[in-house]
């Protein structure tokens, strides 16, 4: 088994194994958001309510917990996804670069695609705080996104400069295809031609 049949297969071996934990802990997440955000929250801030029951530091409080078992959760899925991205470069190098793959592009590439898997997570682990974020205030929530969308532009030029060798690579041979069969077409015509 040569070098990029290898690759590819431990790339497969690593989607494999990472996708399911990823969904399954998006699931958690999920399911903790829509208790905390829909239930629990709503009714710290009906206990909170001066005029009813008066537990006013009920609320922050539900919302830290809240917030801290997503961030736990979204830990774990950076973890994953980090790894399922990393099959994916594997993958990817194994199908693209085939035999010119070398040690120093597959680790770009495995690094441009983390960044980009960890701008995915942090973009839905954005959606899932925002509530919990614009309860206790709006500002952080804006700055938050402010931060979010400059590293995603950020981490966007970056994986075009990592890919634009491969890019640049594959016009470059698709041309020669292009020039090699156009060359064998004015051929036969020519040949054609002089018959």
């Amino acid at each position: 088994m040569d070098n990029t049949e290898k690759l590819y297969k431990e790339g497969l071996l690593k989607l494999k194994e990472n996708i399911p934990q990823i969904v399954i802990r998006l699931v958690i997440a999920g399911l903790i958001w829509l208790f905390g955000v829909l239930i629990f929250i709503p009714i710290a801030d009906m206990l909170g309510n001066p005029y009813l029951f008066g537990l006013t530091a009920l609320k922050p409080i539900i919302s830290a917990i809240v917030f801290i078992a997503l961030a736990y959760v979204f830990l774990k899925i950076i973890k994953d996804f980090g790894e399922l991205m990393d099959g994916v470069a594997d993958i990817i190098a194994s199908k693209l670069a085939k035999e010119r793959i070398t040690d120093d592009k597959l680790r770009r590439y495995r690094r441009g695609l983390r960044a980009l898997a960890y701008l995915i997570v942090a973009i839905i682990a954005y959606l899932f705080f925002l509530p919990i974020m614009a309860g206790m205030s709006p500002v952080i929530a804006g700055i938050v996104l402010i931060i979010l969308v400059i590293w995603g532009v950020i981490v966007l030029i970056n994986i075009g400069n990592i890919f634009s060798d491969e890019i640049e690579e594959g016009a470059r041979l698709a041309l020669e295809k292009l020039e090699k069969i156009s060359e064998r077409n004015e051929n036969k015509e020519s040949q054609n031609s002089n018959e």
